[in-house]
């Protein structure tokens, strides 16, 4: 009989313990001095750390959507994620500077202060300037008053400040020295460079020999290349330009030609939601579809009728500029040099900027970076020096020379060997930094309390 009142006892106290928990409500104020992490000499809060989750989380919803896709900042596993990696970021960037503290690296010389503040005075004043043509294009504001408006709008925007700036700078600054530092003696050979230099000229052989066209795309678009396929021959562009009012004159008509166009398309979509057999229509099914038919007759009309006109207009606007084809070509059967004549007539800005200048554009069969028009014409020339007849575009009227060919096989190792030794250099340095960072890290021995960030 003891022993069961004490047992009722017990359990009586233990519900009451358990029923107080219940009860206690965290002060907000108290919650969010709540330490998170310990590390390297310094302390992050949960404010601090929650703040810095929710921009993670921010950026990880912009790149989701950027792409289309749904972000649930709610669930559970994004969130345990976002905050890993959240803290693993503070816990590293503390070691750091730390380490750049205790190298001695946190000191600034006068002349680095200087260039840190102009290139933040630089960033800064873009932001004001920004924030004065969006905000204050039209204001009464002046002087004073109008520098603090600008003032207190970039900071309800989440403009960082002036001073907030330059110090974030000389933080990153002082890393880049610390890294500086420890890869200074970190080299690349000639034997890496060699090797993939091989590598990368096999890869670009297996890639354009069967794509030839995607190395003419990768060159225009700055895309570092390592092989040179066959078929593919350089074109120098001369080119007449449409007068503005012949220009004018053709933009107008495909203007409504589109945009009938598109008026055309809604009519037959509309028709082709309604019932298949026309003998089920209701009344009103029944007076759209007389409707929507009549428009559509009427918009075939139209755009058959625009179609002619825009012929007209085009032949118009060649006839504007064929006199100064007429007297380029009269100068060409002369023995007039076809650069000369390009620089002084030619109308292609393209032919205005190096290397195209010189050398010309690349072109190949299939080629679809160029009008058709221009492709077969430029691969219809038989042999270097060859000149096209006049070859007409939306552009205007063309001229064309084949220049050169392009030499297939690999690009010379000289012409590559700044940018692979560069691209080596980067990959060793930051596994080597890494490494170290690693073990700064693990000494470090950070005491991180994840579970009070529910």
């Amino acid at each position: 009989m003891h022993r069961r009142v004490t047992l009722t006892l017990m359990m009586a106290v233990i519900l009451l313990i358990i029923s107080s928990c219940a009860l206690i409500v965290k002060d907000p104020e108290v919650d969010k001095l709540t330490v998170i992490v310990e590390v390297a000499g310094k302390t992050f809060l949960k404010e601090e750390v929650a703040r810095e989750v929710e921009n993670g989380l921010d950026q990880q919803e912009y790149i989701y959507t950027m792409y289309g896709m749904s972000f649930n900042r709610t669930d559970p596993q994004v969130l345990y994620y976002v905050q890993e990696q959240t803290i693993s970021a503070l816990v590293d960037r503390a070691v750091q500077e730390q380490k750049a503290a205790e190298m001695g690296l946190e000191a600034f010389t006068s002349e680095e202060l200087a260039a840190l503040r102009e290139e933040v005075d630089t960033t800064f004043n873009s932001y004001l300037e920004s924030v004065k043509a969006s905000y204050f294009a039209v204001t009464e504001l002046a002087d004073e008053a109008l520098d603090e408006a600008v003032a207190e709008t970039m900071a309800e925007l989440g403009y960082p400040s002036r001073e907030g700036m330059l110090e974030d700078a000389q933080k990153a600054k002082t890393l880049d020295k610390l890294k500086a530092e420890v890869v200074k003696d970190v080299l690349v050979t000639d034997e890496e460079i060699r090797a993939d230099y091989e590598e990368k000229v096999s890869s670009d052989k297996d890639s354009y020999t069967d794509n030839v066209p995607a190395y003419g795309t990768a060159v225009m678009q700055g895309t570092a290349v390592y092989y040179r396929p066959a078929g593919y021959r350089y074109v120098k562009n001369l080119l007449i330009q449409f007068t503005d009012e012949g220009s004018a004159a053709v933009s107008d008509i495909e203007d409504q030609i589109r945009e009938k166009n598109a008026e055309l398309t809604n009519l037959e979509t509309s028709l082709a939601n309604l019932p298949e057999d026309s003998a089920s229509d209701t009344e009103s099914e029944t007076a759209s579809r007389s409707e929507w038919d009549a428009g559509k007759s009427q918009l075939i009309t139209e755009i058959a009728d625009l179609t002619g006109r825009l012929e007209d207009a085009k032949e118009a606007a060649y006839a504007g500029v064929q006199t100064a084809i007429d007297d380029i070509l009269a100068k060409l059967s002369e023995g007039a040099d076809f650069d000369a004549l390009m620089e002084e007539y030619g109308q292609d800005d393209g032919m205005k900027t190096s290397p195209a200048k010189e050398e010309g554009y690349l072109v190949c069969e299939g080629d679809t970076r160029w009008v058709p028009e221009f492709t077969d014409a430029a691969m219809a020339m038989e042999k270097i020096g060859d000149v096209s007849p006049a070859v007409r575009t939306n552009f205007g009227i063309h001229l064309l020379k084949y220049a050169d060919d392009l030499a297939e096989g690999g690009v010379p190792l000289e012409e590559v060997r700044d940018a692979i030794s560069g691209e080596i250099l980067q990959v060793k340095q930051d596994g080597v930094y890494n490494d170290a960072l690693a073990e700064w890290v693990k000494d470090a021995g950070a005491k991180i309390y994840m579970d009070r960030l529910k």
